[in-house]
């Protein structure tokens, strides 16, 4: 842990402003932040005019480039990319995610905006998503008699939440400083990873569905890997519908986090505050996950809402931190990563999707107000889109997931999760490919890095 803070604190160190940074044009929103890049001097500058400034939706205003507002940038491609977020996250609420590795890439495609813009848009979507998902989620039982429960695995949520928050906050470092390609890059073999394991859970899930179908006597025995879930456990054992200790943890691990993102946005980038107010959140949410880590291991086996060993315990919470950090790094809700972690700490198609939407909720709100904080987030196209998520739920819940549990096809609650990444797979391969030939054209560097406190030059 000290040798973590040590290199956290190193890098925060070194980011103060360095007037004169070299850029490019297409390479200015990483380099240079809101100023743009003189082109003949090759660094960092005022900008005189909205041409100066990149891509198509920045203008140039009082010397820095900032996104157009909405209406000045309206168009059809703009129409059409909200009308593709809609179906993508109706599918991605099946699955208890948001569909942000579909969304960002599309956003800088269509609505020709910075990266770090379309993330915020993305999280805004997710935001408005998740939303809904959970007004519907939070009534709903558990479908087993036996265990008296939410459908929500509220412990299973606890344990991966304070990790998941620490994540958002060391990407939000690296949003700043990652070129474009290498985040592209990253979240292209995060998810051709995250893809393989959902397809082979969805599998196992189709195969177990239909044994339910075929099955005509009624003492038949189901699958062991059924058996061995549905009687884990006290069938005595019961939990409040809204957990007060859970439901406090995750709560203060929210909070603490905004309250010192607001901390941060008051003090100068660099300096010891700003530093400070990175380290406390991580410190805080830490202790938190190996207090409650501990409470856990202390309690009757009987008692626990989810398979207890180390992978479900350890190493799947630490998913949870690339999950966070993919969050604000990459645009996702962090549950398009988690998902398989669910399925893998055998939690049922529903309990997985519902669980998966919390933490995709509370991940992306935290990613979403951070960026609002620190003036990332774009306001008018974060109210559109975020009322775009909402409805995408009600076509998801009321449609799509009324079919499937209809037909007791529990199978394709994995199989929107694997649509959902192969989607993602396959518009970041084309846009990857597309954005590296832009940048290398007009004579920039696809591995061109940024600073987490841009600069310009002096005057």
């Amino acid at each position: 842990m000290k040798s973590f803070y040590f290199v956290l604190f190193f890098v925060l160190f070194f980011v103060r402003d360095v007037y004169g940074q070299k850029c490019s044009f297409v390479t200015q929103r990483l380099q240079c932040g809101e100023f743009a890049c003189d082109i003949q001097r090759g660094v960092c500058a005022l900008c005189n005019k909205s041409s100066n400034c990149y891509p198509d939706a920045m203008r140039c205003v009082e010397g820095k480039c900032v996104v157009g507002s909405l209406s000045s940038n309206l168009s059809f491609l703009s129409i059409l990319a909200m009308v593709c977020a809609f179906g993508v996250c109706a599918i991605g609420v099946v699955a208890g995610v948001g569909g942000g590795g579909v969304l960002v890439p599309m956003f800088c495609a269509l609505m020709k905006l910075p990266i770090t813009a379309a993330v915020g848009l993305s999280q805004s979507t997710i935001c408005g998503q998740s939303t809904l998902n959970m007004i519907f989620a939070v009534g709903k039982r558990y479908p087993d008699p036996h265990f008296s429960r939410p459908l929500i695995n509220y412990q299973y949520v606890t344990l991966l939440i304070p990790l998941g928050v620490i994540g958002t906050l060391i990407g939000g470092i690296l949003s700043k400083i990652c070129p474009d390609l290498l985040r592209l890059i990253l979240l292209f073999l995060l998810l051709v990873f995250v893809l393989y394991r959902t397809v082979m859970k969805m599998i196992a899930q189709y195969r177990k569905d239909q044994y339910r179908e075929d099955v005509v006597v009624s003492n038949a025995s189901p699958p062991e890997e059924e058996v061995s879930r549905e009687n884990t456990g006290n069938s005595t054992f019961s939990q409040p519908q809204f957990p007060q200790l859970e439901i406090t943890c995750i709560l203060i691990s929210f909070f603490v986090t905004v309250i010192f993102n607001a901390l941060r946005s008051k003090s100068v980038c660099g300096d010891v505050l700003y530093i400070f107010s990175y380290l406390m959140p991580i410190l805080i949410n830490a202790i938190m996950f190996f207090w409650y880590r501990w409470r856990l291991s202390c309690m009757e086996k009987s008692s626990l809402t989810f398979l207890w060993n180390n992978r479900t315990t350890v190493l799947f919470p630490l998913v949870a931190l690339i999950a966070g950090g993919a969050a604000a790094l990459l645009g996702i809700g962090g549950g398009l990563v988690l998902g398989f972690v669910l399925y893998e700490a055998e939690l049922i198609p529903e309990e997985a999707s519902v669980t998966g939407g919390m933490v995709t909720f509370f991940l992306s709100f935290s990613t979403a107000i951070n960026l609002l904080i620190e003036g990332h987030l774009l306001i008018d196209y974060g109210i559109v889109l975020f009322a775009v998520g909402m409805a995408s739920t009600a076509l998801g819940q009321f449609c799509f997931m009324r079919e499937i549990k209809k037909r007791n096809l529990g199978y394709l609650i994995i199989a929107s999760l694997a649509t959902i990444i192969g989607g993602s797979l396959l518009v970041l391969t084309i846009y990857g490919i597309y954005n590296a030939v832009v940048v290398v054209r007009t004579g920039g560097s696809i591995m061109d890095v940024g600073r987490v406190c841009p600069s310009r030059e002096k005057h």
